[in-house]
């Protein structure tokens, strides 16, 4: 059952917010988004210089990563709504780390590709420990502008992390590049073992969740979840050939600003939405973002200059930026507390597996019919995501009200 506060709209109690605890895990998150980003820009370059590979392994690497977390996270959405979070945190930081000690003893793009393995397993846990412990955090007054700003957190490191490791790629400084992912990964140990963590919840007869396959998955999560699916879905046309659009059109240097742009609007917007989330209700900032998304790829489709390519980044940077948070706080609040960890597990898989399918279907739209296809199919995605998301907040408002009548 939505919490009401998503449902009418509630006023801002003025709970604390920064807490210490919090500051630790948004830091976290930091870390692990870094360590992401730096890996994602760096490998490619990585295995042709080093390892001689071929470009289609670099493809691989993202390809391994993704899966393992794939299939760990609805294991760990249950480990963390069962077991210690701070035990789990403590233990998937310490193997985050170790896995980027081990990086640049990788001779072989065999070795490689096994150490991608085990980096998504360890990515997929932790990412889902650090989404619940946040969400416990928070007070619920201020889930969506807690949600906003801790991921903030992601956005930030979406924008430094790429950008190290590409200077440090350019002087093929790779050895430096996986220990200072080490190095990040360390402080990431002593944060984990210095916050306070919030109890396990259990049930309301004091009960422990039951484990399961049944127990993966949470029938009033899946429909925000399948939203996040299309809109990330949508968003693969951007992450992954940008850089092959903006060369085929001559505007590489247009494409780096559309990032700069997309990533400035991001951190804006997410400073004040999940406030306006809170007391106005999730649809005055949902319909508007996908708005804005839909209309920045449609630009994208059409940009004939980088004016234009520039212009759909801060469209994008606004809708697909600032909504993505809002499914978050929506997926958490949809289901009962001890089964945060099984929404968080929802939530990122559904943009984990968006972004992997995307990614292979666009490629595939984009060699028959052009790169420019590929966007205005996301724009017709993204309005097909709004008419989900609209019909389950019809049925969320009838369960509400009914429930409320019955109460009566």
């Amino acid at each position: 059952m939505i919490h009401k506060c998503y449902l009418f709209g509630c006023q801002d109690m003025k709970e604390k917010l920064w807490t210490k605890d919090f500051w630790a895990i948004t830091i976290i998150s930091f870390i692990i988004f870094f360590v992401f980003y730096v890996l994602l820009t760096l490998l490619p370059l990585y295995i042709a210089d080093q390892l001689h590979a071929s470009a289609s392994k670099a493809g691989l690497l993202v390809t391994f990563f993704l899966a393992a977390a794939i299939v760990i996270r609805p294991f760990s959405g249950q480990w963390v709504g069962k077991f210690s979070n701070k035990k789990i945190l403590v233990l998937s930081s310490l193997a985050f780390f170790i896995v980027c000690a081990l990086y640049p003893f990788c001779q072989s793009i065999e070795a490689l590709l096994f150490i991608r393995v085990l980096h998504g397993i360890t990515f997929g846990v932790i990412t889902t420990v650090k989404g619940t412990i946040s969400a416990r955090l928070i007070p619920a007054s201020r889930r969506g502008e807690g949600i906003s700003f801790f991921s903030l957190a992601m956005g930030l490191a979406m924008v430094v992390g790429p950008w190290v490791g590409l200077n440090l790629a350019q002087h093929q400084l790779y050895n430096a590049a996986f220990g200072l992912c080490a190095g990040v990964a360390a402080v990431g140990i002593i944060l984990s073992f210095i916050m306070r963590v919030p109890p396990v919840l259990h049930h309301a007869d004091g009960s422990k969740p039951k484990m399961g396959f049944a127990a993966m998955f949470d029938r009033a999560a899946l429909p925000f979840a399948l939203v996040t699916f299309f809109m990330t879905f949508s968003y693969a046309g951007v992450s992954a050939f940008l850089a092959l659009y903006a060369r085929e059109l001559d505007l590489m240097s247009a494409a780096s600003n559309f990032l700069l742009c997309y990533a400035i609007f991001l951190m804006i917007c997410r400073t004040f939405t999940g406030n306006i989330c809170d007391k106005k209700g999730p649809k005055c900032v949902v319909y508007p973002c996908l708005a804005f998304f839909a209309v920045g790829l449609v630009v994208l489709g059409y940009v004939h200059g980088s004016a234009m390519m520039i212009f759909s980044g801060a469209l994008i940077g606004i809708g697909y930026g600032s909504v993505t948070p809002v499914f978050q706080t929506q997926i958490i609040s949809s289901v009962e507390p001890h089964k945060i960890g099984v929404a968080n597990s929802l939530f990122f898989n559904a943009m984990d597996a968006g972004l992997a399918l995307g990614a292979f279907v666009m490629g595939m739209m984009a060699e028959g019919c052009g790169y420019r296809a590929i966007y205005f199919c996301g724009a017709v995605l993204v309005v097909i995501a709004g008419g989900i998301y609209g019909a389950q907040m019809k049925t969320n408002v009838k369960r509400q009200i009914d429930l409320h009548s019955n109460a009566g």
